[in-house]
C-alpha cells in the first residue's frame, strides 16, 4: 500500500478511506484541540485518562464476546 500510495503523492488514508471516516466527530475534535493547548504535563494525564477508557472499553467488549460464544461440551 505504501508503494502505491507513493506514486500519486498520496496518503493511504486517502486511497482506503472516505473523507472524514477516519476522524473524530466535530464534538471529539474540539475536546482534543483543548487538549492540543495543555501544558505537556497535562497533556500527559489527559491521555492517560484516554488510554485507561479505551482499554476498559476494549475489555467489556471481549468479555461481552466471549460471554455471547455458545459453550463447547467436553467428551
Amino acid at each position: 500500500m505504501k508503494k502505491l500510495a507513493l506514486a500519486p503523492h498520496a496518503s493511504t488514508d486517502f486511497l482506503l478511506f472516505e473523507e472524514g471516516e477516519r476522524e473524530p466527530d466535530d464534538d471529539l475534535k474540539l475536546r482534543f484541540e483543548a487538549i492540543a493547548a495543555m501544558r505537556p504535563e497535562e497533556q500527559e494525564v489527559a491521555k492517560a485518562v484516554l488510554d485507561a477508557i479505551i482499554v476498559k472499553s476494549q475489555v467489556a467488549g471481549a468479555l461481552a464476546r466471549v460471554s455471547e460464544k455458545p459453550a463447547v461440551k467436553e467428551k
